[in-house]
C-alpha cells in the first residue's frame, strides 16, 4: 500500500506543478536520493499548455529510467543484459500450477555478449525482472517449451509492460517482440494482446498518450525437431520430449512440448523444460556445458496423494512417474548425455533444493546447482575460441555463480 501512495503521490506532485504557475509549464526534475525519488521544479517561459497526457509522458519517462519513486534496493541492481560472455538468471524455479510465497513460477533469461532471451514465463516472470532490474523491452526473443500455466500464463504481464514503454507500440519506434513455442503458441499471445489492449483503450480514448494501439507481438511456431532459430549469438534446436506422452494421440498434432539447446560461442545451455525420460532429450544434452532440467521427488508426491481416490490419484501419478523427471532420471540423463554441470530448475515435490541436489548427485558426479529464484551462474568466457566464430569453441568452460 505504501508503494501504490508513494507513486500516486508523486504523480499528483507533478500534475500540482504543472497547473500552479498560469504563466507558463513547469519542468519537474527528479532525482533518486537512495531513499526514494526526490521533485524539484522550476518554472520556464510560457508554452505551450501542459495538461495530463503530458504528466503521463513525464511519469513514463521517469519509470523508464529506473527511477520509480520508493524503490527497493534491489532496482538498484547493474542492468542483467550488461557485459560478454554468458550468464543465466532463474527468474522463477517452482514446478506446478499451484503458487508459492518462496518461488515464482518457470522461467529464465539467458544472457549471451548483453542481449537477454527468455526462455518460459510462468506467473511472476515480472515481478522477478523487475527485483532483478532487468528492463523487459530489452528482451526481444522469448521462447516458450510448453503451454502449461507454469510456463506461460506470466507472459501477458511481460508482454503489458514492453507493451507500455513502448507508448502503445508506436510504429515509429520500429520495436517488435517475437515469440517463439509450439503451435498454440499464437493463439496464447493472441489473447494476452486482446487482454492488454482494452485497459490501453481507456488511455487511448481519452487520450492520455497515443490515440491509437498497435501489436508489436510476432509469433513463430515450433512444430518440428532441428533448428529453429539462429542470430549473430545464438543457434536454437529443438527436440519434442515426451512431457505430453499420454496425451490422446488426437490432441497431440496441437499441443507438443520441446527441450531447447542454446549454441553459443561459450557453450552450449540446454533447457530440458517439462519432460520424461526421453531418448530425444539426451541427444539433444549431449555433451552440454550447461543442462537446465526440471526435477521432482516422487516418493513425496506419492505419500502426499495416498489419501486420494483411486479415480483422481491415477491419471496424475501416471503423469508424474512418465511425463517428469525425478531426481534419479535427472541425474542417469546428465551422467549418459555427459554433460559438464547441471541446474536444477522447475522443483516439483518440495521446495528444500538442497534435498533435490543430493539425490540427484548419487546418480551424477559433476557440478550439481540448485536452483533459486534470482540465482544467476556465469559460464566463463572460452578465450580460445573468442572472435574465431565458432559456435562453442574447444578451450575449457566452467559454470559458477555469477559474482
Amino acid at each position: 500500500m505504501a508503494d501504490v501512495e508513494g507513486s500516486l503521490g508523486f504523480v499528483l506532485q507533478l500534475q500540482d506543478m504543472v497547473t500552479e504557475s498560469a504563466g507558463g509549464a513547469v519542468l519537474a526534475e527528479a532525482e533518486d536520493t537512495g531513499g526514494g525519488l526526490t521533485v524539484s521544479k522550476s518554472v520556464l517561459r510560457k508554452t505551450s499548455p501542459v495538461g495530463w497526457r503530458d504528466v503521463f509522458r513525464i511519469v513514463a519517462a521517469v519509470l523508464a529510467l529506473g527511477m520509480t519513486p520508493a524503490r527497493s534496493a534491489a532496482q538498484n541492481v547493474p542492468p542483467a543484459e550488461a557485459g560478454k560472455g554468458v550468464q543465466i538468471l532463474l527468474l522463477g524455479t517452482h514446478g506446478g500450477p499451484a503458487l508459492t510465497k518462496q518461488r515464482s513460477e518457470s522461467a529464465t533469461l539467458l544472457i549471451v555478449d548483453g542481449r537477454p532471451y527468455l526462455i518460459d514465463c510462468g506467473i511472476g516472470t515480472m515481478r522477478r525482472m523487475l527485483e532483478a532490474g532487468v528492463r523487459s523491452p530489452t528482451i526481444g526473443t522469448i521462447f516458450i517449451t510448453h503451454n502449461h500455466p507454469d510456463h506461460a500464463l506470466g507472459l501477458v504481464d511481460v508482454l503489458a509492460n514492453d507493451y507500455h514503454y513502448l507508448d502503445f507500440a508506436a510504429p515509429e519506434s520500429g520495436q517488435e517482440f517475437n515469440i517463439y513455442g509450439p503451435p498454440q503458441t499464437p493463439a496464447l499471445v493472441s489473447a494476452a494482446y486482446n487482454f492488454i489492449r482494452i485497459p490501453y483503450a481507456i488511455f487511448a480514448a481519452e487520450p492520455i498518450g497515443r490515440n491509437a494501439l498497435f501489436d508489436p507481438f510476432r509469433v513463430h511456431v515450433i512444430d518440428h525437431d532441428g533448428l529453429v532459430y539462429q542470430d549473430d549469438r545464438i543457434r536454437v534446436t529443438a527436440a519434442e520430449n515426451t512431457h505430453y506422452q499420454l496425451l490422446p494421440a488426437k490432441d497431440q498434432a496441437i499441443m507438443r512440448s520441446y527441450s531447447y539447446r542454446f549454441e553459443t560461442r561459450y557453450g552450449a545451455i540446454v533447457f530440458t523444460g517439462d519432460t520424461g525420460p526421453s531418448a530425444a532429450v539426451e541427444a539433444l544434452a549431449k555433451g552440454a556445458d550447461v543442462l537446465i532440467s526440471e526435477v521432482e521427488d516422487l516418493k513425496a508426491i506419492e505419500n502426499a496423494m495416498r489419501f486420494e481416490t483411486a479415480a483422481n490419484m491415477n491419471p496424475l501419478l501416471a503423469h508424474m512417474r512418465m511425463e517428469h523427471l525425478p531426481m534419479k532420471a535427472v541425474g542417469e540423463l546428465a551422467s549418459e548425455a555427459k554433460v559438464k554441470a547441471v541446474i536444477l530448475d522447475h522443483f516439483v515435490g518440495g521446495l528444500d533444493g538442497q534435498r533435490f541436489l543430493a539425490g540427484v548427485k548419487e546418480y551424477y558426479s559433476g557440478p550439481v546447482f540448485a536452483g533459486e529464484d534470482l540465482a544467476r551462474y556465469c559460464l566463463a568466457a572460452d578465450t580460445a575460441s573468442r572472435g574465431n566464430g565458432s559456435a562453442a569453441g574447444t578451450g575449457a568452460r566452467r559454470l559458477e555463480p555469477c559474482h
